[in-house]
């Protein structure tokens, strides 16, 4: 069918969007003018701001044939971007609480051709109704592959069937941000702060409140700094709970899809046989409360953080129910986990190693430390006790196993948290097998497991398994290519 189309720009709302880029790009030079009073700066930075804001809104056109999706932009250096609707693997769309008066969404474009990082397409502001259009545009171009035609009472197949659905329920939610340890980096993002007051702030102000502070008693310090903990740790839950509000996942034909958030709505869709490996999560905290939190690792820039193939398909979930629940989404996961016969750990000589590892990393940070600050330093030696705790944790939680034949089990330890891997035996990268000099007197190996991750790859290593042990699995491993 011949479609006559013309390309179209975005929607005036986007001109809101890049101006919030802008600001996020050049906030804290915008926060150094405003401090510094230097004001002719500050209207020539904005004048200019805005010049490249209204030409990149004026230059960006997009154009949906029957073909392809085609997208133009650039006002020095012009692009030309064609995307065929075959080679599109996934649409992600987010929306922001202004957007949805409008039926708007920000769309990004991943393809089969995708190398980076990045998204291979993105438009800022579309409408919903487009967005539905291409999803039927792709899914009309795979049935063509497959010689499937579609008719126009079917247009909708497959994959608008719903086999299974979850949401997560407000306990649920409220237990994922209160374990959640996301208060660490906003902390260290106040300290970065504080220690650039004098960049940012200027020096009579700064002058001020250095007096002020001084001027405090100890038991005044001391409520400031448990305010500014509690003041983390309510942050930290509050976008915790916005990004993962009424959280809820479909399965519906052969892929799953993702819906969250309360200011920001994010939807992914991912497909099934695009998932190489699922993780199941827990912390410390977690593990006392017998709770797990599932991520997919995805073949595709589809992530939650747009920095790794992670997608979070299963926020917290009882450990007791979590095989069974993610059974009903993903079959190739097993319900029963590997048995004893099919498990491999490290031994006596292996443990021994990964508590000496630890124990000299915690070694050259307190002997320094005991010697040049002196006698208060002396408290650094109680590190030496946490390290051989954490030796003795990972030893007893790293170890990998084979469930079903097809599916190797790898799970590994590391502050007094655990991952561990699911992962059918054709989505394997490579496997390696990693040993020192000093590591074949007494017959240990490090086991390297390697994945696709997003776009890139990820490794999963398990260290000092008895050379035997580890030689088995690389058999198993090896036996898909010599069937």
């Amino acid at each position: 069918m011949f479609m006559t189309v013309k390309a179209k720009h975005l929607h005036p709302l986007a001109l809101v969007i890049f101006l919030v880029e802008e600001v996020k790009t050049w906030w804290v030079l915008l926060l150094l003018g405003v401090a510094n009073q230097l004001w002719w700066w500050l209207v020539a930075a904005v004048c200019v701001g805005v010049f490249f804001i209204v030409s990149r809104y004026a230059t960006l056109t997009y154009t949906i044939s029957a073909d392809e999706i085609m997208i133009k932009q650039g006002l020095f250096n012009k692009q030309q971007l064609h995307l065929t609707y075959p080679k599109i693997q996934t649409f992600q769309t987010k929306q922001w609480f202004f957007m949805k008066p409008f039926q708007l969404v920000s769309l990004k474009i991943e393809t089969s051709a995708h190398v980076d990082n990045q998204a291979d397409a993105s438009l800022p502001i579309i409408s919903l109704k487009e967005v539905h259009e291409l999803e039927q545009l792709k899914q009309n171009a795979r049935s063509e592959i497959n010689d499937q035609p579609m008719s126009p009472t079917n247009a909708v197949h497959r994959d608008d069937e719903v086999k299974q659905q979850y949401q997560i329920k407000w306990r649920d939610l409220n237990l994922y941000a209160v374990t959640s340890f996301s208060m660490v980096p906003i902390l260290l993002g106040i300290s970065v702060v504080y220690n650039r007051l004098d960049d940012i702030l200027p020096k009579h102000y700064l002058t001020q409140l250095v007096s002020r502070f001084s001027q405090q008693t100890e038991t005044v310090i001391i409520f400031d700094i448990v305010f500014v903990i509690l003041l983390a740790v309510v942050i930290s839950y509050l976008l915790i709970i916005q990004r993962y509000y009424h959280f809820k996942i479909v399965q519906h034909g052969t892929q799953l899809t993702t819906n969250k958030g309360f200011f920001q709505t994010s939807r992914v869709t991912v497909r099934l046989n695009r998932i190489q490996s699922v993780v199941y999560i827990q912390s410390w905290l977690r593990q006392l409360l017998h709770l797990t939190t599932v991520q997919a690792l995805v073949a595709a820039n589809a992530s939650d953080d747009e920095k790794s193939g992670g997608v979070v398909i299963m926020p917290v979930v009882q450990s007791k129910d979590v095989q069974q629940q993610m059974h009903a989404f993903i079959d190739w996961l097993p319900i029963q986990d590997v048995t004893g016969k099919s498990r491999w750990r490290a031994n006596a000589r292996g443990r021994w190693a990964l508590i000496r590892n630890r124990l000299l990393i915690a070694a050259l940070i307190c002997v320094p430390i005991c010697v040049f600050l002196r006698p208060f330093g002396l408290l650094s030696l109680i590190v030496l006790p946490v390290a051989w705790s954490l030796g003795i944790y990972t030893g007893k939680k790293t170890e990998i196993g084979v469930t079903g034949e097809k599916i190797l089990v790898a799970q590994v330890g590391r502050l007094f948290g655990k991952k561990r891997y699911y992962m059918p035996k054709k989505n394997i990268q490579s496997m390696q097998l990693s040993q020192s000099i000093l590591m074949r007197q007494t017959g240990l190996v490090h086991l390297v497991i390697r994945l696709r991750s997003g776009n890139t790859e990820l490794s999963i290593k398990i260290r000092y398994l008895p050379e035997q042990d580890a030689k088995a699995v690389y058999a198993w491993y090896r036996q898909a290519y010599l069937q």
